[in-house]
C-alpha cells in the first residue's frame, strides 16, 4: 500500500516501480480484451503478448505525456474544481481514451487492419469488456497512485 510520504529511492527503484504499475494495467487491460475477442484458446497467450508489448512499449508512454497535459489543461479550464473533483474527471477522460486505444491495438493484433468491420467488432467488444476493469483502474491511479508516484519521482 503507498503511503503518503514516499522515501527516497534510487533512479533504477524508480523506474522500477513505474514500469510494475505500467505492465500490470497493460497487462490487466490488454488479457481481458484478448480474452473477449479469442477466448483462452490457442491464440490467447501469442496475441495476448503482442499486444502487451505494444501497450507497454508505445502506447503507456504516450499515456504519461497525455495524463500530465490533460491535467494541466484540466486545471486551466476548472481552476475552482476540488483537486480530488480534477482527478477523478482526469480519471474517466484516460479510461476513454487508452482503453480505445488499446482495443486499436488488440484487434488489430487479433486480425490486421485488412477488415475494417471485423476490426471495428473486436474494438467495441474489447472495449466494452474491458472498460468496467479499465475505469476502476483509471480512478484508483489519477486519484491515489499517480499522486504518490509523482511524489516519490520528486524525492
Amino acid at each position: 500500500m503507498p503511503t503518503s510520504h514516499p522515501t527516497h529511492r534510487s533512479v533504477p527503484q524508480k523506474i522500477a516501480i513505474v514500469a510494475a504499475v505500467m505492465g500490470s494495467v497493460a497487462g490487466t487491460l490488454t488479457g481481458i480484451m484478448t480474452w473477449a475477442n479469442t477466448g483462452f484458446s490457442e491464440i490467447f497467450l501469442p496475441n495476448w503478448g503482442i499486444s502487451f508489448l505494444k501497450a507497454v512499449f508505445v502506447l503507456l508512454p504516450f499515456a504519461f505525456l497525455l495524463m500530465g497535459l490533460f491535467d494541466k489543461l484540466l486545471s486551466r479550464i476548472m481552476p475552482g474544481l476540488a483537486p480530488m473533483k480534477l482527478r477523478i474527471v482526469l480519471g474517466l477522460i484516460m479510461a476513454v481514451i487508452m482503453q480505445s486505444l488499446m482495443a486499436v491495438i488488440t484487434a488489430g493484433t487479433e486480425a490486421g487492419f485488412g477488415d475494417m468491420t471485423v476490426v471495428r467488432e473486436l474494438w467495441l467488444n474489447a472495449f466494452i469488456t474491458a472498460f468496467p476493469v479499465g475505469l476502476v483502474l483509471a480512478l484508483v491511479l489519477t486519484t491515489t497512485v499517480r499522486p504518490w508516484l509523482m511524489a516519490m519521482l520528486r524525492a
